[in-house]
């Protein structure tokens, strides 16, 4: 395993260890701020990076992973989501590789967290020929593209 995939992996568990806080300071402000979704009504919610505290750019392209790498990212990134009430969900038919690239791109997302409950963030924006489940997909059927094309795995 690579030395930067070892310490990203350290600092993705730090992540967790540091939930509670990061969600401390998101739900008790005090003052209306960039992160106060109760008293702006034309707030569009926070990303998930900034949620977390970790940006996009530390996580490398799937090209520089092998399976081991992947697989562990992919573990330790999930679980951040979790301890940060984000559920990422994926069908069981979808690979670690496609996995780590939808947890990846899914740190720039708006999401809107709820104080002490979870929320699922459904994970598919898959090409119709990379889809595991495109011809079951009511968005494949109704617009004959699978979720507007936003694949960036």
């Amino acid at each position: 395993m690579k030395k930067y995939i070892k310490y990203l992996l350290e600092d993705l568990e730090d992540l967790k260890v540091k939930s509670n806080e990061n969600l401390d300071r998101f739900f008790n402000k005090t003052e209306a701020s960039d992160l106060d979704l109760y008293h702006n009504d034309d707030h569009s919610g926070v990303k998930v990076e900034d949620l977390i505290g970790m940006e996009q750019i530390y996580f490398p392209n799937i090209d520089y992973l092998n399976d081991l790498e992947t697989d562990a990212l992919v573990r330790s990134l999930h679980s951040v989501y979790i301890a940060h009430g984000l559920n990422p969900i994926f069908e069981k038919c979808v690979t670690n590789r496609i996995k780590y690239g939808h947890l990846r791109n899914g740190l720039r997302l708006q999401v809107f967290p709820i104080s002490k409950q979870i929320v699922d963030l459904e994970m598919c924006d898959y090409l119709p020929q990379y889809c595991p489940l495109f011809d079951l997909c009511s968005s494949y059927n109704e617009h004959n593209v699978c979720c507007d094309f936003k694949r960036r795995a």
